[in-house]
C-alpha cells in the first residue's frame, strides 16, 4: 500500500519532521505501536542480556551487528540463528534470568511518548501495542511508566501463533479495534515491523531513533512509508 499522504523530506522522499497531509488524503483513525525500540528503550538491557547469555553459554562475544536483527524479533527465531548449537530453553532461562532483576531500571520511555499518547487519545484516535515481548514484562513497563491507559488493545507473543514480520498480530489488532488498514499507521524501529505493516495493508511508519535499523543499515531493507524524527511528528498525521 502507499502511505496516503503527501510527504517531503531528506530520507529518499519520505518525511521526517514535515508532514503534509493534503485534503484528499484519507484521515487515520487508528495508531499501532511496536515496543522495544520505538516506544520504550530497551536496547541497552536487552543487548547486555544476548550478550551475558551468548557469553556464559558458548564463550564467545557477539557483535552489535549480530544482535541488530534480534531486536524487534521472536526470541526462539533469534536464538536458532545465533546459538543453533545450544538448548533452547537453557538460553531462554539463562536470558531471562539475567533480565529479570535488571528490567526495569534498565528501560525508560523515548522522549515524548507519554505526551503523544495522551494527545492521540485526546483526539479520539484508536491506540494499540503490538509486540513480540512477553505478556509480563510489557504490562510491568506499561504500568511502571503508568501509560498502560492509553492503550485500547495490547497484543504480545502470547496472543498470536504467528509473529512479525507476519502480518498476523496487525490483523488480530485492527479486527480487534474495527479498524481499516487504510486508516491505520503502525510505528516501529525494525524490518520486521515495515514487512509486516506492509504485509497487512497499513502505513508503515519508521522511528528515526531506530538502534535496529540504523541510517547507515537501511539501503536495501524493506522501504518504510514514512520516518519521523520524533514522538511528537506522529501527530501531524492525525490533525
Amino acid at each position: 500500500m502507499a502511505c496516503p499522504v503527501s510527504v517531503s523530506g531528506h530520507h529518499s522522499g519520505l518525511s521526517t519532521s514535515t508532514i503534509d497531509a493534503t485534503p484528499s488524503t484519507i484521515k487515520f483513525d487508528t495508531a499501532l505501536f511496536d515496543f522495544d525500540g520505538t516506544i520504550m528503550d530497551t536496547n541497552d538491557i536487552v543487548i547486555e542480556s544476548w550478550q551475558y547469555t551468548v557469553r556464559m553459554l558458548t564463550g564467545r562475544e557477539v557483535t552489535l551487528d549480530e544482535l541488530r536483527t534480534a531486536l524487534g524479533e521472536v526470541f526462539a527465531f533469534s536464538m536458532k540463528r545465533i546459538m543453533p548449537e545450544i538448548d533452547f530453553q537453557l538460553a531462554v532461562e539463562t536470558y531471562r534470568t539475567y533480565q529479570r532483576e535488571k528490567f526495569l531500571n534498565g528501560i525508560h520511555l523515548f522522549d515524548g511518548v507519554t505526551e503523544t499518547l495522551a494527545a492521540l487519545q485526546e483526539l479520539g484516535i484508536k491506540i494499540g501495542l503490538v509486540t513480540s515481548r512477553l505478556a509480563n514484562s510489557t504490562y510491568k513497563a506499561l504500568d511502571h511508566f503508568d501509560i498502560r491507559k492509553y492503550f485500547d488493545i495490547v497484543l504480545t507473543e502470547e496472543d498470536c501463533s504467528k509473529f512479525k514480520p507476519d502480518p498476523e498480530p496487525l490483523l488480530l489488532a485492527l479486527a480487534r479495534l474495527e479498524s481499516e488498514a487504510a486508516k491505520t499507521i503502525y510505528l516501529g524501529d525494525a524490518i520486521y515491523d515495515i514487512l509486516a505493516a506492509k504485509r497487512a495493508g497499513v502505513c508503515a511508519v519508521l522511528a528515526d531513533w531506530s538502534v535496529a535499523l540504523p541510517p547507515g543499515k537501511r539501503a536495501g531493507s524493506p522501504k518504510p512509508d514514512l520516518i519521523i524524527e520524533h514522538m511528537r511528528d506522529l501527530l501531524k498525521l492525525f490533525k
